[in-house]
């Protein structure tokens, strides 16, 4: 029987496109979201507070303070075309195809790029947890009230010039060192103008990539997480500890030493590249999906 709350949900038919939000919404890209009562997906995005749940084909969803349609079908990349893309990467990877099918669901989100690039400047030496309650933080200080709903308030993650002009920034406590990495960060993406950041979703990935790695303490991997998750450049391949141990596993890559060389990231980024094409960030985030769990069964 469906619960009474779900009466007062907004409906879209998937028409038979993957989404699985448990997946999609807890495999490393995002960090603002919670599931409430067992079924209900509760997370802020830009300055509203979203409600999800799918079921038989449908996604049921409502936006706080008002109905924003639009943002949930950008965020989750609605009107594309997932099952080509499933069907493309399968055809090229007999171990990929076997995640697809495990994994069914997991799709890429639209994720706002100034807060993609904050939270992954934040996860640097850090982990999922760690990262999602430093961001919470970041936002009940310095964010606006988003609404109250549930006997809780909820906060939109902070403008840049909030981040680039608080004081107190570099020195909050859950943040530890990238308190002053944000904020400098901050400061940089000021003086490039407003709308600096979404311009990059215009140009080419590796326009893109090289303009975030100008800013200090960008590298590639936080680049790369920005242009895959916020961006729109589906080729991108963020390469961490994960993806490094996963290569070597599966793809049988000798790798001397523990440092992840510039050398040694774009090498293991061109070998996704080259099995995957311009398809190698959904690739890429099917495989990290599988080794973190790896990672937290042993």
């Amino acid at each position: 029987m469906e619960h009474p709350s779900l009466s007062y949900f907004h409906s879209l038919d998937l028409n038979g496109q993957p989404l699985n939000l448990d997946i999609t919404l807890t495999c490393g890209q995002a960090f603002r979201w919670q599931k409430h009562d067992g079924e209900i997906w509760r997370g802020v995005v830009r300055d509203k507070l979203i409600e999800l749940k799918s079921c038989d084909g449908r996604l049921l969803w409502r936006t706080f303070p008002v109905d924003d349609e639009v943002l949930v079908r950008d965020y989750l990349r609605l009107d594309e075309d997932v099952a080509s893309i499933y069907a493309r990467l399968s055809s090229t990877d007999r171990y990929l195809a076997g995640l697809i099918r495990r994994f069914h669901g997991l799709r890429l989100l639209r994720q706002d790029p100034a807060e993609t690039l904050f939270s992954f400047v934040c996860s640097t030496a850090n982990s999922i947890h760690r990262i999602a309650a430093a961001i919470e933080t970041v936002a009940a200080q310095y964010g606006e009230l988003v609404c109250e709903h549930a006997s809780a308030c909820y906060y939109s993650f902070p403008s840049v010039e909030k981040l680039a002009s608080a004081s107190t920034v570099a020195g909050t406590k859950s943040l530890g060192f990238r308190g002053r990495n944000l904020q400098l960060v901050a400061q940089q993406l000021c003086s490039r103008g407003a709308y600096w950041l979404d311009s990059l979703r215009n140009k080419t990935y590796s326009e893109a990539r090289r303009e975030l790695m100008s800013l200090w303490g960008v590298g590639r991997k936080i680049a790369d997480c920005v242009c895959l998750f916020a961006l729109d450049k589906d080729e991108a391949v963020p390469v961490d500890t994960h993806v490094r141990q996963l290569v070597c596993r599966l793809w049988g890559f000798d790798i001397n030493g523990k440092s992840l060389t510039n050398g040694l990231y774009d090498r293991i980024a061109a070998a996704f590249t080259e099995r995957y094409g311009l398809l190698a960030g959904w690739a890429q985030q099917f495989l990290f999906y599988e080794d973190l769990l790896r990672s937290r069964k042993a």
